[in-house]
């Protein structure tokens, strides 16, 4: 049985490349690739939204009507009051302003920080070969102000929507469609300044778009799920409760943008047919080990050789594979 199902996935593609993408998701420890960024996006969201609305405050400070619409379709209603209060206490001009900003900046990479290291482990970039200190923290920070340019550049296309009129939910589908081109926007300028070797709109598409899409279908919706979820956890967590559906929301969408992404690297690099039967490893076998034996090279002059013992046969029974690794270190 498991040698016709191997030899079926092999010779079809829609077979074989769904298993390649889960295959490669498990390699790559996906849940826990995907728990850290839901943590780190927790723990940046209030930061980042604070840092908005301050600098909205600011600029549109002559124009309060078009604020709070912005600020309304920025902002969680949830976290509205939060928000607001945080934003009256804080210093309101001059350096400690300034500085305000530039601390929940920091306190907001976090999520950009775990997205770095994804992304780099999915794509196999050498450790030795990904950005120095200096580098990597300016295009961490570069990426913060991309994300929250493209919050308010969403916020501000669902105000707009507001003036087309209500026909057949008109307004909540130009809401959404624009909100996706804004997150498509940002997860393929992600991949580009995130991933320390060059990735082409052509590679990174697939993954952008069903981020796109995802993120947008979340906050469309996300306001009737979070009450859904609220409701059916408050039994069990109480007060908790609302943590615990914002955590489930983030972490659905979290899984599906690295599925999204370990997609697009099966497709990009021809990471399948993957093998089934672990005796008889596949070339999309090898060349996945392969990156992620190479992936732990950490000095300028470390080199990791990947080889396979081909000295068992396999169809020895009393051998699981015949795929060891031996690595060598120049």
């Amino acid at each position: 049985m498991l040698a016709w199902a191997d030899a079926a996935q092999r010779r079809r593609g829609l077979l074989g490349f769904p298993y390649a993408v889960m295959k490669k998701y498990s390699d790559d420890d996906g849940g826990r690739q995907a728990a850290l960024i839901t943590y780190y996006s927790f723990l940046s969201i209030f930061p980042l939204l604070l840092v908005a609305v301050s600098v909205l405050s600011k600029i549109l400070v002559d124009h309060p009507s078009l604020r709070a619409q912005l600020i309304d379709a920025l902002v969680p209603p949830e976290l509205q009051p939060t928000i607001d209060h945080a934003v009256t206490t804080m210093p309101s001009s001059g350096l400690p302003f300034v500085l305000g900003l530039i601390g929940l900046l920091s306190a907001g990479t976090g999520v950009v920080f775990s997205a770095y290291e994804t992304l780099n482990h999915l794509a196999g970039v050498p450790r030795r070969s990904r950005f120095g200190f200096v580098p990597r923290y300016a295009r961490v920070l570069l990426m913060v102000v991309v994300v929250l340019v493209g919050g308010v550049a969403a916020a501000t296309l669902t105000v707009a929507s507001g003036a087309l009129p209500n026909v057949s939910g008109l307004q909540q589908l130009a809401a959404a469609v624009g909100t996706a081109v804004v997150v498509f926007g940002v997860l393929a300028l992600a991949a580009k300044v995130l991933i320390a070797r060059p990735v082409s709109l052509r590679a990174s598409w697939p993954a952008a778009a069903i981020g796109a899409v995802t993120v947008a279908a979340v906050l469309a919706i996300g306001t009737r799920l979070l009450a859904v979820l609220v409701s059916r956890s408050g039994a069990v967590y109480g007060s908790f409760a609302t943590v615990v559906g914002s955590f489930t929301l983030l972490y659905v969408v979290s899984e599906v943008l690295l599925y999204s992404a370990e997609a697009a690297v099966v497709r990009h690099a021809r990471l399948w047919p993957r093998a089934l039967d672990i005796s008889r490893p596949t070339p999309a076998d090898v060349q996945v080990m392969t990156r992620l034996a190479t992936e732990q090279e950490r000095l300028p002059t470390e080199r990791i050789e990947v080889r396979m013992d081909a000295s068992r046969p396999a169809d020895d029974p009393t051998e699981s594979a015949d795929a060891s690794h031996e690595t060598e270190r120049s």
